[in-house]
C-alpha cells in the first residue's frame, strides 16, 4: 500500500490554497445558478450516460444535456466554459475514510517518513517535548512497520526520558510505547496477553514496547483526550485536502464520541462541507450494548451533514503482523491468527443491529474473518428476514474462493481499498511470504468479486494510504505501482475495468451510504455534487489516470475547491 498518513503538509495545495478553500467552505451556501459546459460530462446515469452541459440551480441539478438544454438557466448564472478535454463527473465518495481521527493524529509527533533509529530521535526532538508540562503524555503517529519494524521501548527512552510516550502505527493495528508508558499502564513480564491482542516480549519475557491489536489499549486508554483546538484544526486541513481530490462525501468507519463531537462542531459552525456517514466502533466485550449506544449516538449527533447509520466491527488484524484470522496457518507456523470476536459474539451483535435497522461495517482482512462476517450477516438475515440492509465488509485482502458468491447472495457490499492491490513492500516482504504462493493468487480478489456479481464500493482507508481517488482508480485498473508502469502486476486476473472503479467511487458509494436518491449520478433533481477533472481519464492510458488533477469540486452547486487552472467564469 502507498502510505500517505502525513500528507496533510505535503498535499501540494500550499498554505495560501488551503486558506482560500477553507474560507469558501465557511461561507458555504446553496443558492444561485452554475452552468458547466464545453467538456464531456460523464453522468454515471445509465438512462443518459453522457452530456455536454449541466445547470446547477440552488444546490440541485436542474438540467443535463446539450447547450440548448441549459440555455433557459443562463440568465444571471455563473458560467464556466471548460476545456474540451476536461471531464465532469459526480463527486467522488470515499466509503472508508478515518478523516477526523487521522487529521488529529497528523498533528502529533510524526513518524511517517522515519526509517531508522536516528529518524525517530529527530522526529521526537522536533516536537520540543521539553516545553510540555510535567507528566504530559507524548503522542506519536505514522509509524510504518514495513519501513521500520524493529522498534522497542529503550529506543524511545533515550529521547523521552521518564515522559510517557505512545506511538500508533500507520495501519492502526500496532502501538509502540516507551518504558514510562508501560510502567504507567502496569504492563510488565507478568501481564498476560489480552484477548485478541499480543504483547511482544524479549527472550526473558519482558515487554519490548510493541503492542498488537487489543494489547494497544493497555496503554492507549491512559492517553488524555485531544484538545478541541487540535481536532478542529486537523479537520479543517484534512477536509480541504479531501475537497481538492474531488471528494464530496465520506463514510467514517470507526467513529468515537470525540470524533463525532468534532464533526458536529464543524457543522454547527458552517464548516462541514462534506457529507459524512459515520459508523460507531463497537468492541467485543461491549456486546449488544454497543447497538444501544450506536442508536443513542444516532440521535445525539444528527446534523445536516452528519448521519450515523451503522456500527463498526474489527474482526481481525493484519497479515503482516500475523494477526489476521486465516483458515489455514501462516507459512512456517502453527498459528492462524485470532478473531477479535467469537462467532457467537459476532452473530449476536449482527442480529441485534440488523433488527434495529442499522448497517454493519466489518473490518476483515483474513479469509477466516471474511467467512465469519458473512456468517454473521447470514444469521441476521435468518433471524430478522431479508431487508435492504447493505451490510459491508471492508479490506478483503484474502477471501476463500467458496465465499465469494456469498456477497451477492446476501447483498453484502465489498468495500475495497484498490490502492493496496499492487506489489509493494507490504505485499512482497510481509504478506506473500506469510501465506505462500497459492493463497497469494487470491490477494485482493476484486475481479472475482465482480464476476460473482458483488457490489464493489471504493475507499481509501485514509490515513493508511492516500485519499486521492484517482490513485486508487488507476491501481484498481492496473494493479501496478503508480511510479513504475513497467513493474510487476499483482494477480492480473483480479483487475477491474475503469468503469468498475468509477462506479465504485460514485454510484456504489452513494448506495453504500443510502444516498442514491440524492447523489452518485448527475441526474436532474439530485444534489449538485460535482467534480471537474483536467483530463478525460476514460481516454488516457491507464497508467496516466492518477496524473490527472481536479480543476474544481462543487457541493450543492457551490465551488468549494478550485485549482488555479480552472477557467474564470464567462459572461453568458
Amino acid at each position: 500500500m502507498i502510505v500517505m498518513a502525513g500528507l496533510l503538509s505535503r498535499s501540494g495545495l500550499g498554505a495560501a490554497g488551503f486558506a482560500l478553500l477553507l474560507s469558501s467552505v465557511a461561507a458555504f451556501a446553496a443558492d444561485g445558478t452554475v452552468v458547466l459546459r464545453g467538456a464531456r460530462i460523464l453522468t454515471m446515469d445509465e438512462a443518459r450516460p453522457e452530456a455536454s452541459a449541466i445547470a446547477l440551480v440552488d444546490g440541485r441539478i436542474a438540467a443535463v444535456g446539450s447547450a440548448e438544454d441549459v440555455a433557459p438557466y443562463l440568465d444571471g448564472a455563473t458560467v464556466y466554459d471548460l476545456p474540451a478535454d476536461a471531464l465532469v463527473m459526480p463527486g467522488f465518495q470515499d466509503s472508508h475514510n478515518h478523516l477526523i481521527w487521522s487529521a488529529t493524529e497528523a498533528l502529533d509527533v510524526g513518524l511517517w517518513e522515519v526509517v531508522d533509529k536516528e529518524g525517530v530521535r529527530e522526529a521526537i526532538e522536533a516536537a520540543n517535548i521539553d516545553d510540555m508540562p510535567e507528566g504530559a503524555w507524548i503522542r506519536g503517529a505514522g509509524w510504518d512497520i514495513a519501513a521500520f519494524p524493529e522498534g522497542n521501548a529503550a529506543m524511545l527512552d533515550e529521547v523521552t526520558g521518564d515522559r510517557p510516550m505512545f506511538i500508533s502505527a500507520v495501519d492502526g493495528h500496532s502501538g509502540w510505547a516507551n518504558s514510562a508508558a508501560l510502567k504507567a499502564a502496569g504492563v510488565d513480564a507478568s501481564t498476560k496477553d489480552p484477548e485478541g491482542g499480543r504483547i511482544e516480549r524479549d527472550a526473558a519475557g519482558n515487554p519490548t514496547g510493541l503492542l498488537r491489536e487489543s494489547a494497544m489499549e493497555l496503554v492507549s486508554k491512559l492517553l488524555p483526550e485531544y484538545p478541541h483546538s487540535q481536532v478542529d484544526s486537523g479537520f479543517e486541513t484534512a477536509q480541504a485536502e479531501a475537497l481538492s481530490y474531488g471528494i464530496t462525501a465520506i463514510i467514517d468507519p470507526s467513529a468515537e464520541a470525540w470524533m463525532l463531537d468534532g464533526y458536529k462542531r464543524a457543522d454547527e459552525a458552517g464548516n462541514l462541507a462534506l457529507r459524512v456517514e459515520a459508523a460507531v466502533k463497537v468492541e467485543a466485550d461491549e456486546g449488544t450494548a454497543g447497538v444501544a449506544r450506536t442508536l443513542e449516538f444516532k440521535q445525539r449527533y444528527a446534523t445536516p451533514h452528519l448521519k450515523i447509520t451503522s456500527l463498526k466491527l474489527f474482526i481481525d488484524g493484519v497479515i503482516e503482523t500475523g494477526t489476521a484470522a486465516l483458515l489455514e496457518a501462516y507459512v512456517g507456523s502453527n498459528e492462524s491468527g485470532e478473531l477479535l470476536f467469537t462467532p457467537e459474539q459476532l452473530d449476536a451483535i449482527a442480529v441485534e443491529a440488523d433488527k434495529a435497522g442499522l448497517q454493519l461495517h466489518a473490518h476483515a482482512i483474513g479469509d477466516r474473518a471474511v467467512r465469519v462476517a458473512l456468517d454473521a450477516y447470514a444469521a441476521a438475515q435468518k433471524a430478522n428476514g431479508a431487508r435492504d440492509s447493505r451490510h459491508q465488509i471492508t479490506h478483503l485482502e484474502l477471501i476463500d474462493p467458496t465465499d465469494i458468491p456469498r456477497f451477492k447472495e446476501l447483498g453484502v457490499l465489498a468495500n475495497i481499498q484498490a490502492l493496496w492491490a499492487y506489489p509493494d513492500t507490504y505485499i512482497v516482504d510481509l504478506t506473500e511470504p506469510k501465506i505462500g504462493p497459492e493463497r497469494s493468487e487470491w490477494l485482493y480478489p476484486f475481479g472475482a468479486l465482480k464476476q460473482a456479481g458483488a457490489t464493489i464500493v471504493g475507499s481509501s482507508d485514509w490515513s493508511v494510504s492516500s485519499m486521492n481517488p484517482l490513485e486508487a482508480i488507476q491501481t484498481g485498473v492496473t494493479r501496478q505501482d503508480i511510479e513504475d508502469a513497467e513493474g510487476r502486476v499483482l494477480t492480473p486476473q483480479h483487475k477491474l475495468d475503469l468503469m468498475d472503479m468509477l462506479k465504485a467511487y460514485t454510484v456504489n458509494g452513494a448506495y453504500a451510504a443510502f444516498d442514491e436518491a440524492n447523489s452518485g449520478t448527475l441526474t436532474v433533481g439530485k444534489r449538485a455534487d460535482v467534480v471537474v477533472l483536467a483530463s478525460d481519464i476514460t481516454k488516457v492510458p491507464p497508467t496516466e489516470i492518477a496524473s490527472s488533477k481536479v480543476l474544481a469540486t462543487l457541493i450543492d452547486g457551490v465551488p468549494v475547491y478550485q485549482d488555479e487552472a480552472m477557467p474564470e467564469p464567462a459572461t453568458p
